[in-house]
């Protein structure tokens, strides 16, 4: 989502991109996907299940208690980060450099700095800072003036994985309803198998922004899809200023997104011919986390009431196969 600018995305992640919501009803789709290209420079399948799980008490894996599928069999861990120590464990993610891949989003220019990607306390913090200037943000090809640095990091390269149970725990940084913020948790194509964005796919797991603080966005993005109906407008938080689980339990014939443990929205996508469900979602997908900002302009546009420094924590981020 940008002006190259790519609106979500990581090469973390390959290239990241979650929507935009026009009001407490609507939501609008991201930058076109030429938009995108930018993203792309970033350098498993799993046994699917339908159901919330329940849990063994007395085996463990890496993920923590062992969580069993209806059918019975054992979730697998396949990916589980804590945030323990005080830096990013760079073996298991990559972190977004808009200087690098020229992706960038709203005024936000993504920088590799303590500042905007930090880890201590068993959490990750992930921030948008506005400094007292402007600032001249480098792009391969050019250059854009911004006062926004943010952060955004992503899994690709490191891990990718098809179906399964993906699960982030997290808090955003403002309930007030003011412009301006955007961020959350959204994954992308390893490759991109199908064509550019949206061809390949991108799965928004819970999308955020500050003018809606209190709406969480699920959303799928493909070639044929229908606003009215591949995104969640039911995934509420009363307090999202506080911890809560944001879950995707995917299969080759649904998606279903919830909130703390609590089924929110669930989605069988039809894709435009010649692709046929489950493309494009049938090959793997990463982690991507972000903060950033808006535009300048428009119904999210940040301005002076937009409250920065500000940062997204993430206590863990795990996946099951």
């Amino acid at each position: 989502m940008l002006a190259v600018v790519l609106l979500v995305a990581l090469a973390l992640v390959g290239g990241f991109a979650p929507v935009g919501a026009t009001g407490e009803g609507r939501v609008q789709d991201p930058l076109p996907p030429g938009d995108r290209a930018a993203l792309d420079r970033w350098g498993g399948t799993a046994t699917p299940a339908d159901s919330a799980p329940t849990t063994s008490r007395a085996a463990r894996n890496r993920c923590g208690k062992v969580l069993v599928k209806p059918n019975g069999r054992r979730w697998r861990c396949s990916f589980v980060d804590n945030f323990a120590g005080t830096q990013l464990n760079r073996d298991k993610w990559i972190v977004q450099q808009t200087h690098e891949t020229g992706f960038y989003t709203g005024l936000t220019c993504y920088q590799d700095d303590p500042s905007t990607v930090a880890v201590g306390n068993g959490k990750l913090r992930v921030s948008v800072r506005k400094a007292r200037r402007e600032f001249s943000c480098r792009l391969p090809g050019g250059r854009f003036s911004t006062p926004y640095s943010g952060g955004m990091v992503g899994t690709r390269t490191k891990f990718s994985q098809t179906y399964g149970r993906w699960e982030v725990r997290a808090k955003f940084p403002t309930a007030k309803r003011v412009s301006g913020l955007h961020g959350g948790y959204w994954m992308y194509p390893f490759e991109q198998t199908y064509g550019p964005w949206p061809e390949s796919g991108e799965i928004d797991v819970a999308e955020w922004w500050s003018k809606f603080p209190r709406r969480i966005i699920p959303s799928l993005h493909f070639d044929g899809r229908d606003r009215r109906v591949d995104s969640g407008r039911n995934c509420l938080v009363p307090k999202p200023t506080r911890f809560h689980t944001y879950r995707l339990l995917w299969t080759p014939k649904v998606m279903r997104f919830f909130v703390d443990g609590r089924q929110c929205f669930k989605r069988s996508w039809q894709p435009r011919l010649p692709q046929r469900a489950p493309q494009p979602f049938d090959h793997p997908f990463s982690f991507i986390l972000h903060l950033g900002v808006g535009k300048a302009g428009g119904p999210h546009k940040v301005t002076d009431r937009t409250k920065v420094p500000a940062t997204f924590v993430v206590d863990y981020a795990k996946a099951w196969r």
